[in-house]
C-alpha cells in the first residue's frame, strides 16, 4: 500500500515531529504532499518504509468554534470601549423629569454595551465569525463595516420611536461611530494576524486533514489546501482502495492521527461512480471522532445526504461530523478536572479501606490493572480494586456472573457497592477517562462484538467514563446475549448524540442512586 504523509511548509513543522516507521517489512515507496498539493513519490534512501508524522500526543486549547465565540465578544468590547472613550465629547446633559440624559456616561456605556451585542448577533446571523471568515479580514471587512452602519441607523432610529433621542448626543454619536469603525478595523486585521500565526506551519489551530481520492478533484483540493492561507494541512492522503480495504492499513493510521490529536477532517474526493466504496468508506470512518466530508456531486446531493459546509475555500457535503466540540469539550473538560478532582478527595479515606481489606482478604495485588480502548480506540491501562483470585487480561476474558467462584468475599461487597470502580477517578484525572461516558469494555469483548453489533466503534467517539446512561438504566454488569449488549450500546450512542452538562449531572445522580440501592451487580 501506496500511503502519503505529508506536511505544509514541512521545515517548521518537521521539528519535533517527524520521525520514520517500518512498514511491517512491505516495499513500498514513500510519498508526500507538498505545500502546493502535489505528490513527490518514491524518494531516494526511503524505499520501504513508510514516512509517518509522530507528533506529541496533546491537543490545542482553544478550538476553532471557540475562536468564533472569542471574536464576537471582542466586538462587544469594541463597541463598549468605542462608547465609554467617546463620552468625554458627550453634551453637557439636563435632567428631565428626574431622570439623566447625557452627562450620566453609564447610559452612554450601556448604550454601547447594548449595541455591541446587537452587532455581534448580527455578524454571527451572516456568518462573519466562522473561522475562514476570521482568516481572510480584508474579504468580510466590507460587510462587518455595513452591519455596523445598520446597527447605528437602528439605534437612531429607535431612539427617536420611543422619544429618548435628547439622552444621545450627536458629537458623542459621532465621535462613537468613529471609534468604533476604527477599532472594528483593527480588531478584525489583529484577529486575522493573531490566527493566522496560529494555522501556519502546523500550528494548534491548524485544520488537519486526510484527503481520500486520486483524481482531478483530489488534486484540486490539495491545490486550495496548500494555499498559504487557507488555514488547512494535509497530513496524509489515501485512495478510495486503500481506505475501503479490511485488516490493518490506512484505518489503522487514520486512527494513529486522531490519537496523536493530528486528524480533524477525512475529506472524500472520489466520483459518484465509487459510490459503494464510498459508502463502505463512511461507514468505516463513522468509528472515529472526525469530521467526514464529500465533496459533493450530483449522486449524493439529489439524496439529501449530509449538510453543506466549507473547509478552506471548498464547499463540501459533511455527512460525519465529530461530537461534544469546541465550548462543550471545554466544559466537559472543566467538569472531568474539577469534580473529578474534589470526588478522587473525598473518595481517597475510602479508598484506603477499600485496599487494605483486600490486601488482608485474599493474595494478590490489590489493584487490577486491564487495558482498555478509550477515545479514538486508544489503548489505556484502566485501575480497579482487585475482586477476584483471576487477572484476565489477554484474548479471552469471561465476564462475572452471579455467584461467580472466581469473586472473593471482599471483591463480592465491593463490585455489589461499585466501590471496585473508584480507583478509575485516577484515570479520569490522568485524561483517559471521563466521569461520565460510555463504560471501557475488556479488548477482547470489543474485537467480538465490533463484527456482531452496528456502530460498537462509534462509542470511542468520546471517552469513555466510570458511569454511563446505560449503566444508570439498568445496563450494567453481566450482558447475557448479544441484544443486551447492543441494547447498551444505542444508550451508549444516544448519550453521544445529546450531550449536555445537564445531562451528564443527571447522570451522576443517578448513579448515586443506584449505588444505594444496587441491580446487576455482582
Amino acid at each position: 500500500m501506496v500511503t502519503s504523509f505529508g506536511w505544509r511548509r514541512v521545515k517548521s513543522a518537521a521539528d519535533g515531529f517527524a520521525s520514520a516507521r517500518k512498514d511491517d517489512g512491505a516495499d513500498t515507496g514513500t510519498s508526500a504532499v507538498s505545500s502546493t498539493g502535489q505528490t513527490q513519490s518514491d524518494k531516494p534512501g526511503v524505499t520501504g518504509q513508510r514516512a509517518v508524522m509522530t507528533p506529541p500526543k496533546r491537543r490545542p486549547f482553544m478550538s476553532r468554534e471557540m475562536c468564533g465565540d472569542i471574536a464576537a465578544a471582542l466586538t462587544v468590547m469594541i463597541i463598549t470601549g468605542a462608547a465609554f472613550a467617546a463620552t468625554p465629547l458627550a453634551d453637557r446633559g439636563v435632567i428631565i423629569d428626574g431622570f439623566a440624559t447625557a452627562s450620566d456616561p453609564w447610559i452612554l456605556i450601556c448604550t454601547g454595551f447594548l449595541a455591541g451585542l446587537a452587532l455581534a448577533e448580527a455578524l454571527r446571523q451572516g456568518g462573519y465569525f466562522h473561522f475562514d471568515q476570521l482568516l481572510h479580514s480584508w474579504d468580510s471587512l466590507r460587510g462587518v463595516v455595513w452591519r455596523w452602519g445598520l446597527t447605528l441607523l437602528s439605534l437612531i432610529a429607535l431612539s427617536y420611536a420611543f422619544g429618548v433621542s435628547q439622552l444621545l448626543s450627536r458629537s458623542w454619536l459621532l465621535a462613537w461611530a468613529l471609534f468604533a469603525t476604527v477599532g472594528l478595523v483593527l480588531g478584525r486585521f489583529a484577529t486575522t494576524w493573531v490566527l493566522r500565526n496560529l494555522t501556519r506551519d502546523g500550528r494548534s489551530l491548524c485544520r488537519k486533514i486526510a484527503v481520500v481520492g486520486d483524481d482531478e478533484v483530489a488534486e484540486l483540493f490539495l491545490k486550495r489546501a496548500g494555499e498559504r492561507e487557507s488555514g488547512l494541512l494535509v497530513v496524509a492522503r489515501y485512495t478510495a482502495e486503500e481506505m475501503a480495504e479490511t485488516g490493518q492499513g490506512a484505518m489503522d493510521q487514520a486512527q494513529s492521527l486522531v490519537e496523536a490529536g493530528m486528524l480533524d477532517d477525512v475529506i472524500l474526493c472520489l466520483p459518484d461512480s465509487k459510490s459503494e466504496q464510498i459508502t463502505q468508506i463512511i461507514s468505516r470512518l463513522s468509528a472515529l471522532p472526525v469530521h467526514v466530508a464529500l465533496c459533493p456531486d450530483h449522486f449524493w446531493l439529489e439524496r439529501g445526504v449530509g449538510q453543506m459546509t466549507t473547509i478552506g475555500t471548498m464547499p463540501l457535503l459533511t455527512v460525519h461530523r465529530r461530537p461534544i466540540t469546541g465550548w462543550n469539550n471545554f466544559v466537559k473538560m472543566l467538569e472531568d478536572k474539577i469534580l473529578g478532582s474534589i470526588l478522587f478527595l473525598f473518595a481517597l479515606p475510602i479508598m484506603v479501606i477499600c485496599a487494605i481489606a483486600v490486601r488482608l482478604d485474599s493474595p494478590g495485588p490489590i489493584f487490577f490493572i486491564q487495558n482498555r480502548q478509550g477515545f479514538a480506540g486508544e489503548i489505556f491501562p484502566i485501575v480497579k480494586f482487585r475482586t477476584m483470585r483471576v487477572m484476565e487480561n489477554g484474548d479471552t476474558v469471561v465476564q462475572a456472573t452471579k455467584d461467580d467462584d472466581r469473586i472473593t468475599r471482599v471483591g463480592r461487597f465491593l463490585r455489589r457497592a461499585s466501590l471496585d470502580e473508584l480507583p478509575q477517578l485516577w484515570n479520569v484525572l490522568r485524561g483517559d477517562m471521563s466521569l461520565v461516558g460510555p463504560r471501557p469494555h475488556a479488548i477482547a469483548h470489543d474485537k467480538y462484538y465490533m463484527h456482531i453489533i452496528a456502530d460498537y466503534a462509534a462509542r470511542h467517539k468520546v471517552k469513555p467514563g466510570i458511569t454511563g446512561w446505560a449503566q444508570v438504566k439498568g445496563f450494567r454488569g453481566e450482558t447475557a446475549d448479544d441484544e443486551t449488549m447492543a441494547a447498551r450500546i444505542r444508550h451508549d450512542l444516544a448519550y453521544i448524540e445529546n450531550w449536555s452538562l445537564t445531562f451528564d449531572l443527571r447522570i451522576i445522580v443517578m448513579t448515586v442512586l443506584a449505588v444505594i440501592l444496587p441491580k446487576n451487580a455482582y
